[in-house]
């Protein structure tokens, strides 16, 4: 995979590209992994890495909401560019909680896992 948006070339002005700054900050084995596993499920290569900045850390205190019996998501996995929308019930429900605030959600427990086949679990 390799963008080449004018964002992410740099376009000759002198910036790193995007895709060099993701990867300098994520180790290289993460990265490729995570590009596989995104291959794997939608069938088809990432278009672009984006770096997003946001906590990676569940607080120390969460607020339960209930559980998490299903899921819904919109993918264009299998289709480039055509988005489907996806129904998931989980068999074995993972926690749903939220940060304090009540502005970030976390799914905690369960035992589900992402394949070529989608969620399952």
């Amino acid at each position: 995979m390799s963008c080449q948006c004018e964002t992410c070339s740099g376009s000759g002005s002198g910036h790193t590209s995007l895709m060099k700054q993701a990867v300098a900050a994520i180790p290289i084995q993460n990265m490729q992994r995570g590009m596989e596993l995104y291959q794997a499920f939608n069938g088809f290569e990432p278009s672009r890495v984006e770096k997003v900045h946001h906590p990676r850390v569940i607080p120390p205190v969460v607020v339960e909401l209930g559980e998490l019996v299903g899921l819904i998501y919109r993918s264009d996995k299998g289709q480039p560019g055509q988005p489907q929308t996806y129904i998931h019930r989980m068999e074995d429900p993972p926690r749903l909680v939220s940060n304090i605030e009540g502005t970030q959600l976390y799914i905690v427990g369960g035992s589900y896992h992402i394949t070529p086949r989608g969620i399952e679990g």
